[in-house]
């Protein structure tokens, strides 16, 4: 897994995010979710500056911040019912991802290739010479909608939930296993669209637009060949 300064420095921003916004009003304290959530920002964002933060930390270091998350105790302290995504669900989550996984974000300067994959996605399963299941082919059209929305700056990912909207794509993929692994690179792009639009990371293996672009063409080419 990564350990870079972009890590280091995106855990520092989105503490800053949650810690000058919707928990600014609250101390330091044990006795309240916010309070403890305040305490746990802090140590984050501490242990990064002083470039003290191994990646990915180690799970118990992180038991408020996964806690809140999954429980989603401080959604109340949003602007309003509809900024909660916004305000609270996204910062947490990028937090998440860069902590317990040790993950990279996936930035506006990677947003090219992840269209890219995703028009990839929707090519491999078009010229498939099998036939396709109703789940697979909803998946079609469900990609070329998020396509069209990052393309015209319609959504930031992370999406982050799949239903209602997204349930063709949810039941394509798993984690560990899809039911495209039979098609060439059918995982690999279907994991990597899901993770880039609703989970808002990018593949190890993009450290930079340059090696994002290296690999996608790749894939790229193995489907012209195909």
């Amino acid at each position: 897994m990564p350990d870079t300064e972009e890590q280091r420095l995106d855990i520092i921003e989105n503490c800053d995010v949650l810690l000058n916004t919707v928990l600014k009003p609250f101390e330091k304290v044990d006795s309240t979710p916010e309070g403890r959530m305040v305490a746990q920002l802090h140590w984050l964002r501490e242990r990064a500056e002083n470039h003290d933060l191994p990646l990915p930390v180690e799970k118990g270091w992180l038991g408020t911040l996964l806690r809140v998350y999954v429980e989603g105790w401080i959604n109340w302290t949003a602007s309003a019912r509809d900024r909660v995504h916004e305000e609270i669900e996204v910062p947490m989550s990028r937090l998440v991802y860069l902590t317990r996984e040790g993950r990279l974000l996936l930035k506006p300067a990677y947003y090219p290739y992840a269209i890219r994959c995703a028009t990839a996605l929707i090519r491999l399963l078009n010229e498939t010479p099998r036939s396709l299941d109703p789940n697979e082919q909803a998946a079609i059209s469900e990609v070329k909608t998020l396509r069209e929305r990052l393309e015209r700056g319609g959504i930031e990912p992370p999406i982050l939930h799949y239903f209602p909207e997204f349930p063709g794509i949810r039941r394509v993929y798993k984690p560990f296993g899809s039911c495209i692994d039979d098609l060439p690179n059918g995982f690999w792009l279907i994991k990597t669209v899901a993770n880039a639009f609703f989970n808002g990371i990018r593949p190890d293996t993009w450290l930079t637009p340059e090696d994002a672009e290296s690999e996608v063409a790749a894939v790229e080419r193995a489907l012209d060949a195909a």
